[in-house]
């Protein structure tokens, strides 16, 4: 499980610094890999409205944000926004990197392109301001609630304090700690509580990913689902990803995952529900029931075509059965 953080302060021991740093140590603690991203010095530019990203779907303006940015922000299963209240919104450093996530928006409304993990990736708000105004942090909520919106996450969970100014004030207001540690926990259980499916190939750059892709969407985020290669590749297979993308799929930042890591990462405390090994190579147990899918990656875009009718009918008849055998209530 993967929760980055996008620290808006400029001040290097903020308060919405002893805040993100918080949430996240709890993050690790249940297993969670966690990674800052601080915007404060980044080489990242202003909207522009190109409108480049509503036609075709990138952002023309060449910094930082594409790829690591908007990369990290995709793969994330929760996107914790840490930012002071600046006149009743988000700091100049987080609204900058905000507004150029209007990409994505323009992905999903303009051009139509579904984002997969839609229906499992969370948003957080962290928000401290030094006023105590009634609506001190209503623009700060309402930018947070289309900021998670156009990045295809769900806003879970919000913890704001006002009447906070010196640095580290913060720590000291009564039950902000169990505060942290109760968001935190429910964060994490609303993905590890989840019965998992994995698809195991031998790249994770085509059957894997296509599988998965049609699996999160036809699940609408009630499953965990991932996808790991025993030998991954550097990166998707062009082909692949040009095709969801007719399809209306949006995979345009996946990565190949190794299966190692996945190991160590995801399930070093709860095995997996089911593995589906698309293979003839051997894989390592990873506990729980596994199946074996025989078919092999495409080569070309004709090709693509017809593996994926064949991973979609199976996908479907898996996940009804899935659900029905593994999920509670």
């Amino acid at each position: 499980m993967f929760v980055l953080g996008l620290q808006g302060s400029p001040r290097k021991k903020g308060n919405s610094v002893h805040l993100l740093n918080r949430f996240l140590a709890e993050c690790e603690n249940n297993g969670a890999r966690t990674r800052v991203i601080q915007m404060d010095g980044l080489d990242i530019q202003p909207c522009k409205e190109l409108v480049v990203c509503e036609k075709k779907g990138f952002c023309p303006i060449k910094d930082e944000m594409e790829p690591r940015i908007y990369g990290l922000i995709r793969t994330a299963d929760v996107v914790v926004l840490a930012s002071p209240v600046f006149f009743y919104n988000v700091s100049a450093q987080a609204k900058i990197l905000i507004d150029r996530c209007q990409m994505f928006w323009g992905r999903r409304y303009k051009m139509k392109l579904a984002d997969p993990d839609a229906g499992s990736r969370q948003g957080v708000l962290l928000a401290v301001g030094a006023s105590g105004g009634k609506r001190l942090f209503d623009g700060v909520k309402l930018t947070a609630h289309y900021f998670f919106d156009a990045i295809s996450a769900r806003f879970a969970e919000s913890l704001t304090y006002k009447n906070v100014e010196a640095a580290g004030e913060v720590m000291s207001v009564p039950g902000v700690d169990q505060d942290i540690q109760q968001a935190a926990q429910r964060v994490m259980d609303a993905v590890q509580k989840k019965p998992t499916l994995v698809f195991v190939s031998k790249k994770d750059a085509c059957r894997g990913q296509i599988a998965a892709a049609y699996a999160k969407m036809a699940s609408e985020g009630r499953i965990r689902v991932l996808s790991a290669g025993i030998d991954p590749a550097g990166e998707i297979q062009a082909d692949t990803r040009d095709f969801l993308a007719d399809q209306g799929v949006d995979i345009k930042y996946g990565q190949p995952r190794s299966l190692d890591g996945l190991m160590a990462e995801e399930f070093n405390k709860q095995p997996p529900s089911l593995v589906i090994r698309m293979t003839a190579d051997a894989i390592p147990a990873l506990g729980g029931e596994t199946q074996f899918w025989d078919m092999d990656d495409a080569q070309d875009v004709t090709s693509v075509a017809s593996l994926a009718e064949e991973i979609r009918d199976r996908v479907d008849r898996l996940i009804s059965d899935f659900q029905s055998r593994y999920q509670s209530g």
